[in-house]
């Protein structure tokens, strides 16, 4: 078991008024297992950042985990020390 955070930006940090999160993992967690943790640690986000009743991001939202973004990759597996943050990778002008 390990710990990790996640830093959160935009809406869900506005959201939660958190920059960032600490989760609590099990070894061999993927990223859909931070979502859960996300999910049951800050139920606001939930409908917002996460799929209703799901472990999984909404359309827009995205993980980036030591600096590369992971679209569909839910099944990535985190380790400890990784640097995840929650973001939406789009912006408009």
């Amino acid at each position: 078991m390990f710990r990790c955070v996640v830093e959160m930006f935009g809406l869900p940090a506005e959201i939660t008024e958190l920059r960032e999160v600490e989760v609590e993992l099990e070894n061999g967690a993927t990223l859909r297992d931070v979502v859960a943790a996300i999910r049951r640690k800050i139920p606001a986000l939930e409908g917002t950042a996460i799929r209703i009743g799901e472990d999984q991001l909404v359309e827009n939202y995205k993980f980036n985990v030591n600096g590369h973004f992971y679209y569909d990759d839910m099944g990535l597996k985190i380790k400890s020390g990784d640097r995840i943050a929650l973001l939406v990778p789009i912006t408009g002008g």
